[in-house]
């Protein structure tokens, strides 16, 4: 294998590339990438077993071949690099790195030892910029425990004609949802996020997408994506959901966020507890933290129903509210012990809502 290569192009598919390896893994072969240079063009590979990713761009390829390369070592190299060229040349058991005056020789594995990837199957077309807002929008709410498996990645099916975005961790739901129909039911898990995150920012090419029994896939211009789905049912988030409420506030979510903000200076951790009172157009929050003292904030809100309060984990509201794109959100509450649904003052220009459960204070 011999090649030259911009540098800039390699050193961006070298990032995607590298969200898809196993840095802990216990098979050194997930630490590296499969390059293959042929027909003028450079493939990188790389997979953790979950995430199974290939990228190609342009080269001058002088001779054909293919290694297995530690993934960190030439990504630092390319980075550190200067030269607006890169070469690349395989003799014997190592790779060999040039651009300007500076030589690098990496060891190699035996690339038949690289696993096999799935076959891309991609028979509907899923909006590129969609589905890079719906994980923007909806990746805090996604579970973190191991325990709630089905609840560990980002839930796209369809509703009614609308694709819904769905993520929730039990304590609270983020649900964006779009006016279109989406043909599949996919359980993404949350680290295949990261991965299609950074394959999907700044893309503007057309995304085609399918599902076999055990994977996900994503299709671009070169580049395709195939992602183990998580097994297990997804539990009926619309069930959970009110849709009759004894209180709306309408507030401006930026205050909103802001107040909590200068509350969360008093708190012991990220997570705090805050007090929510709604009375006669406005909001008194409160904080005590029996180490550090207490606080509170008053903001005017749009409100003349009976007075309510509520407790909440301030740091699940701040989360909520930094996804909308509104100036306005609607604060809709059935009672102190039921889940609190927020949604945008106008769901035509921003289709998003997160429902959250209270807090005992």
């Amino acid at each position: 294998m011999r090649l030259q290569i911009d540098r800039e192009d390699l050193l961006s598919t070298l990032q995607k590339a590298k969200n898809a390896t196993e840095k802990k893994s216990a098979l050194p072969i997930l630490n590296n990438f499969l390059l293959i240079a042929e027909g003028g063009l450079l493939k990188v590979m790389a997979t953790d077993l979950e995430n199974f990713l290939s990228l190609e761009i342009k080269a001058q390829v002088d001779q054909e071949g293919k290694a297995a390369v530690n993934a960190d070592k030439l990504t630092n190299i390319v980075r550190s690099l200067s030269s607006a060229k890169i070469y690349l040349e395989l003799k014997e058991d190592q790779l060999l790195v040039s651009g300007g005056r500076s030589r690098f020789k990496l060891s190699i594995l035996d690339p038949e030892d690289f696993p096999d990837f799935p076959q891309v199957v991609a028979t509907a077309e899923l909006p590129s910029v969609d589905i890079l807002k719906a994980v923007d929008k909806v990746e805090y709410a996604i579970s973190k425990d191991d325990a709630r498996y089905a609840l560990q990645g980002l839930y796209i099916h369809e509703v009614d004609g609308k694709t819904h975005f769905v993520g929730s961790d039990g304590h609270r739901l983020a649900l964006y949802w779009k006016n279109s129909s989406f043909p599949m039911e996919l359980l993404i898990p949350r680290k295949s996020l990261k991965v299609i995150g950074g394959l999907l920012k700044g893309y503007v090419g057309d995304l085609r997408s399918g599902k076999d029994e055990s994977f996900a896939h994503f299709l671009g211009e070169g580049w395709s994506l195939s992602v183990r789905l998580l097994e297990g049912e997804y539990p009926d988030y619309l069930s959970v959901i009110p849709t009759r409420f004894n209180h709306s506030v309408l507030i401006n979510r930026r205050e909103f966020v802001e107040s909590l903000k200068r509350l969360s200076a008093i708190a012991e951790s990220s997570a705090f507890p805050v007090k929510c009172s709604f009375a006669d157009n406005l909001l008194l929050l409160e904080i005590s933290e029996p180490e550090y003292g207490e606080g509170r904030d008053e903001l005017d809100v749009e409100y003349t129903d009976e007075p309510v309060e509520v407790g909440f984990n301030g740091k699940y509201l701040i989360e909520a509210l930094d996804s909308f794109e509104t100036e306005r959100v609607w604060f809709k509450v059935v009672d102190p012990d039921s889940a609190v649904v927020i949604e945008s003052e106008d769901p035509e220009l921003d289709p998003y809502l997160c429902l959250i459960m209270p807090m005992r204070l």
